[in-house]
């Protein structure tokens, strides 16, 4: 057997997110049904590097399968790509060592959250829709205190057995890209809602309704039950997972 690696692109909108649920569309599903296919209605189980939530993007999304050694990595990415619908691309397909995992052996992972200045038909399925003028210097205030090892308890959804709420922050950054105001965070791990609980509090910041301060406190609260707001789906992407 061969330890296949493949670098997915996908519009997450129709999907219910990364992960098998019962009855749904999900990105993990959708590739196993096309593997499983391929490999003579014979189940093939994909392992992803993130689980990203209902309606989120990604163009770099990597996961991982086995399959027998005779599949050439170019012909199975074209297989794949021609079992599966077009809201789904694998664009790369390479042969790992055996010990390779998408999840465990990636060390960062790189998102972005895109809000558009304004409203527009054309890109509202991947930003955040924003009619209100923002200060980008109050964003750029608020995220620069989420660089470095930092607890996130206030930002993310609560799971009751989840003793680790830390993740080593190394980007945090807001960048203004023309008709869009841009969020880049990288860190060794991400937890359910991080992102865009920490976008929509900090354009709480921008618009006026919330300090900059206000946003300190709460991160260092360290309070599940803090009351913080949660971005749309549509804005988030993962950008890149990295393995050195």
């Amino acid at each position: 057997m061969a330890n296949f690696r493949i670098d997915v692109e996908y519009d997450g909108t129709d999907f219910f997110g990364w992960q098998l649920q019962p009855e749904r569309r999900t990105v993990q599903g959708e590739l196993e049904e096309a593997l499983t296919r391929i490999n003579g209605g014979e189940l093939v189980r994909v392992h992803g590097a993130g689980r990203t939530d209902a309606g989120v993007h990604a163009k770099g999304q990597v996961a991982n399968f086995t399959l027998p050694k005779e599949w050439e990595a170019t012909k199975l990415r074209r297989a794949i790509n021609g079992n599966s619908r077009e809201d789904v691309t694998v664009r790369e397909c390479t042969i790992q060592q055996d010990d390779f995992h998408s999840r465990f052996s990636a060390v960062k992972r790189f998102y972005r959250y895109s809000c558009f200045l304004g409203t527009s038909p054309m890109v509202r399925r991947f930003a955040w829709e924003l009619n209100d003028h923002i200060s980008l210097d109050a964003l750029n205030a608020c995220a620069s205190l989420l660089t470095g090892d930092i607890d996130f308890t206030s930002f993310c959804k609560h799971v009751p057995r989840q003793e680790n709420r830390r993740c080593l922050v190394n980007l945090s950054q807001w960048i203004n890209s023309g008709s869009f105001v841009i969020f880049e965070i990288e860190a060794n791990r991400f937890l359910q809602h991080l992102v865009r609980c920490l976008v929509g509090t900090m354009i709480e910041v921008a618009l006026g309704r919330m300090t900059v301060d206000r946003f300190g406190e709460i991160l260092d609260e360290k309070n599940s039950a803090a009351k913080v707001v949660r971005a749309p789906a549509r804005g988030l992407c993962l950008e890149k997972v990295s393995y050195t």
